[in-house]
């Protein structure tokens, strides 16, 4: 006696068919048994105990010794399979809705069907290789939308079908939903058709259906029911399209739903109870209407909302309490709105708030404590408003804010301890606003900060503790201000600066050692600033010429001398850079710090910073050594120099000798002479 497992259609029930019945066949290799009788389980759903016979398949003579039967639970496919148990192509599993069986089996084998639960299962016996005596089982796996004594329809002309449970339709002159959707889909897609309106029951009912998207049609009606009947659908998406209002009952029925889209539609209001049944609701997309107003309670129910997006709207308001209860709200978006005021404990509820996007709207100034009870916020986007002036507090109690962007408004001026509360900020952008100068300080507590923007702005001038604080700085963009000079120092704090923008600015040189505290700096933006080609230029040109990457620096000419204008600064050479004798003292910048003197020589290649009792520092650019000298423990390098600079002259004798790396020297210079 051989049994044939067959796993169960929707449980793991397993189905015995039992061989009982002989059919002799005269080959000399003895007599087969070939009787099918199905055994229901008492935990199949709408089957009754007991035997129900299934006609008897007859066939050409075949041994059944040895062979090797499985059946696999798969997406209604045919799967036939050798006696060797190996997986073989069927010639129908390309077409898993094909409505006739493979043409090789006889006429009296089609139709044979094994009742299980509520659909019916063909077992067909077939040789496929009578030479070999191989025999195939095709078994094909129940699906709901059966008819009794068929396959699955086939996918309808408009539609493309994926394994049956992914249905795409496309066609611009579809006008109605098609008949004959495969009944075990679990994704549909309509996209770009004709349809107006969805009926009452226009897709009938499924239990597997968890997505159906609507995008890009013509829908301007939903009927009241259109979706009754789909207790599984998880997602369910409207947009792109004229629809001009949502039916207040629209969600009744769908239990499962939590991702709900009706973005890019042209939605005026929200009727009252449109969420009253859709209390598992966790993502809420409402993006790119024309909602100008919300009533107070809309979002009553929504007490699992975790992402609300009201974006691209033309909201003026919000309704006291609005927001009260969505408790579980990670991400609200309220961008491209026309707000131009924050009732004062608008989020005072949503502790679990992570971003906060406000930008694009017409906010001329936050409300005290607007931002209190948000202690897990992350992100904060306020940039294009109209703000022009913020409260030193205004961010108090962001202990966890990583991203803020104030981009795009109207302020001239920051508090200085406008910060003060925000230890973890990473990323912060000032840029495009009026600001003409910076307070002392006022980033000194944003150690972790990344990157700064400050472009476009009116920047005159910067404090030389400008930047102070911010150790791990890699990016800083000041272009696009007023700056005409920049004092010694300015960068000294910022050891892990790898970008620096100082574009489109009015920059004639930069102080000798500007760079050389920022050992990690290989991008600097220079281009559009009126560089004087002499002499005072010979320490930037040293920098670029062994530090920068050349491509970058492309756009960056000489606006003086006459006879250099145009020129590249990547052409000159330190021979051109010449400058007049009554100009000797000022081959230095005279920004430096008051007290303080840094004298350099004209070539740029040594720097020594001093004030009235010592020298702190001294740079000193090498020269190659000659082919004929290798470098190495030992090799020495002499030099003297008369150093200038506002405060006169200083002469220098430098002794160099390489050391072996487990030689250290202390740091330090000996006092000024």
């Amino acid at each position: 006696m051989h049994r044939l497992e067959v796993v169960g259609l929707q449980q793991a029930d397993t189905l015995s068919l039992v061989w009982d019945r002989c059919h002799r066949w005269q080959q000399g290799l003895g007599t087969a048994t070939g009787h099918i009788q199905g055994h229901c389980p008492a935990s199949l759903p709408g089957h009754t105990r007991g035997h129900r016979p299934v006609p008897c398949v007859h066939s050409p003579p075949v041994p059944w010794a040895g062979l090797f039967f499985e059946a696999l639970q798969g997406h209604g496919l045919l799967l036939p399979i050798s006696k060797k148990g190996q997986l073989r192509p069927s010639r129908n599993a390309l077409s898993a809705a094909s409505t006739s069986a493979p043409q090789n089996i006889f006429p009296s084998q089609r139709g044979s069907l094994l009742t299980v639960g509520s659909a019916a299962v063909p077992v067909v016996v077939v040789p496929t290789m009578p030479l070999t005596r191989r025999v195939m089982v095709y078994v094909v796996l129940g699906l709901g939308s059966l008819l009794v004594g068929g396959l699955p329809p086939p996918c309808p002309p408009p539609c493309q079908c994926y394994d049956t449970s992914k249905v795409f339709c496309s066609e611009e002159k579809m006008r109605e939903i098609p008949a004959g959707l495969p009944g075990n889909a679990t994704q549909l897609f309509f996209v770009e058709t004709a349809l107006s309106s969805i009926g009452s029951g226009a897709l009938g009912s499924s239990t597997t259906l968890t997505k159906l998207v609507f995008l890009n049609n013509h829908i301007e009606e939903l009927e009241a029911g259109a979706f009754w009947g789909l207790p599984s659908l998880a997602e369910l998406e409207i947009s792109g399209n004229p629809l001009p209002a949502v039916s207040p009952g629209l969600l009744a029925g769908l239990p499962s739903l939590t991702t709900f889209s009706l973005s890019s539609n042209a939605i005026h209001s929200l009727q009252p109870g449109l969420f009253a049944s859709a209390c598992h609701l966790q993502d809420l997309r409402l993006r790119g209407n024309k909602i100008d107003e919300l009533p107070p309670a809309i979002f009553r129910p929504l007490h699992r909302l975790q992402a609300l997006d009201l974006s691209q709207n033309v909201l003026t308001e919000l309704p006291d309490g609005l927001l009260a209860p969505l408790a579980a709200l990670r991400v609200l978006k309220l961008s491209d709105n026309m707000l131009a005021w924050l009732p004062p404990g608008a989020f005072g509820t949503l502790s679990r708030l992570g971003e906060l996007h406000l930008d694009g709207n017409q906010l001329a100034e936050l409300p005290a404590g607007v931002f209190a009870g948000l202690g897990a916020l992350r992100r904060l986007q306020l940039q294009h408003n109209a703000l022009g002036s913020l409260r030193p507090d205004a961010f108090a109690g962001l202990s966890n804010l990583t991203f803020l962007s104030l981009e795009g408004n109207q302020l001239a001026s920051l508090p200085a301890a406008l910060f003060q509360g925000t230890p973890g900020l990473l990323h912060l952008s000032l840029a495009r606003n009026q600001l003409q100068a910076l307070p002392p300080g006022v980033f000194a507590n944003l150690s972790a900060a990344q990157s700064l923007v400050l472009s476009h702005n009116a920047l005159a001038r910067l404090p030389a503790e400008a930047f102070q604080g911010l150790v791990g700085l890699t990016t800083l963009q000041l272009g696009h201000n007023n700056l005409s000079s920049l004092p010694p120092g300015l960068l000294d704090g910022l050891p892990s600066l790898a970008t620096l923008g100082l574009e489109h600015n009015r920059l004639p040189r930069l102080p000798a050692g500007f760079f050389d505290a920022n050992e990690e700096l290989v991008r600097v933006g220079l281009e559009d600033n009126p560089w004087a080609c002499d002499c005072r230029l010979a320490y930037l040109l040293g920098w670029l010429q062994v530090f920068a990457d050349p491509l970058l620096h492309v756009q960056a000419f000489c606006a003086s001398p006459a006879t250099l204008k145009g020129q590249p600064l990547l052409e000159v050479t330190h021979r051109q850079l010449a400058c007049a004798k009554d100009e000797g003292q000022d081959a230095v910048p005279r920004e430096d710090a008051p007290g303080q003197c840094t004298y350099s020589n004209p070539e740029g290649t040594l720097h020594v910073s001093c004030n009235a009792t010592s020298c702190q520092r001294l740079s000193l650019r090498l020269p190659p050594p000659p082919p004929s000298q290798a470098a190495g423990p030992g090799t020495e390098y002499r030099g003297a120099w008369v150093l200038r600079s506002p405060c006169g002259t200083l002469q220098v004798s430098v002794l160099v000798t390489a050391q072996g790396p487990e030689v250290t020297t202390p740091p330090g210079l000996p006092a000024t002479p």
